[in-house]
């Protein structure tokens, strides 16, 4: 990793959720580090660039001549009202990418696209890569036809696409789950309205997810899809039970049934077979107590 130091980083999305963390990871290393963002920037090595905006996407990145690309810009919250900003931004903001890439005079070390678990749908049990993806909403959709799109340019650009399962951490939006239930601790409420809280998912740190993007993106792999996820499941209660333990009282939880989804499946969780035969084991940065304490004392 050190020899890879001050080579460029170009990130999409980068004053989001995921971008943040990864860009403080990258600057931590070394790196020189890049990004759009969809608001007027501070820094001025961030870009206000709409990638739906081509051009503009492309005059920014044969400015910069990045080594390496990551692309976080995307709609990524599931039950998002705007179906077609779904598509068009997780679709076509991710083909202008590469477009404007496939217009650069050289060629990037690698590109990692964001995709999702959520292109798996609602299977069962433990995830793998050679499963057949049956997405069951607009955002798992959108992330599996834009994979689609993307193996089309497997042959002549440096990409790998990762499909992170469930993560957390310090400033997640607070429409999220996990963010939901610290904010209500945080806050001292007596009670919290939830769905159903017996079932069993993935609720990975955002550092394991960003470890394992770096590791990915400076290894020689290419031309793969792989899960970025722990293969460990918890459920809902055990979240409380801990939050409960991190702040000192008991939270009365109802459920709503506006918040329970219909068939929902007991346990979903991706399989790290492929991840760590990549990058070997990044789960020494995945303690969902630590992540909770961190975020609750923030």
């Amino acid at each position: 990793m050190e020899e890879l130091s001050k080579e460029k980083v170009f990130i999409t999305g980068i004053n989001g959720f995921t971008g943040a963390h990864l860009e403080q990871y990258l600057l931590d290393k070394g790196f020189d580090v890049y990004g759009t963002t969809v608001s007027t920037p501070n820094n001025p090595k961030h870009y206000c660039c709409n990638i739906l905006d081509k051009k503009e996407l492309g005059n920014i990145l044969k400015s910069i001549k990045p080594k390496y690309i990551v692309h976080l810009a995307a709609i990524s919250f599931v039950a998002s009202e705007n179906k077609q900003q779904i598509y068009n931004v997780n679709i076509f903001g991710t083909l202008n990418l590469l477009e404007a890439i496939d217009n650069l005079d050289y060629s990037p070390n690698k590109i990692l696209i964001a995709s999702s678990g959520a292109v798996y749908g609602n299977i069962e049990g433990e995830l793998d890569e050679t499963m057949n993806p049956q997405p069951v909403n607009h955002y798992g959709n959108s992330k599996l036809v834009m994979e689609n799109m993307i193996k089309t340019y497997f042959e002549t650009q440096n990409i790998i696409i990762t499909r992170p399962f469930n993560y957390t951490g310090i400033g997640q939006d607070s429409k999220f789950l996990i963010p939901k239930i610290v904010s209500h601790f945080q806050e001292k409420k007596k009670e919290i309205e939830l769905g159903n809280i017996n079932v069993y998912r993935e609720f990975n740190s955002v550092n394991f997810v960003v470890k394992c993007y770096i590791d990915l993106l400076v290894s020689d792999v290419k031309s793969e899809i792989v899960n970025v996820c722990s293969g460990s499941a918890i459920d809902i209660k055990e979240i409380l039970d801990i939050m409960e333990d991190i702040a000192g009282y008991s939270i009365t939880v109802k459920i709503n049934p506006e918040f329970v989804r219909k068939n929902e499946i007991q346990t979903l969780k991706g399989s790290n077979k492929k991840l760590t035969s990549f990058i070997g084991n990044n789960n020494n940065h995945n303690s969902i107590k630590n992540t909770l304490e961190k975020m609750y004392s923030y």
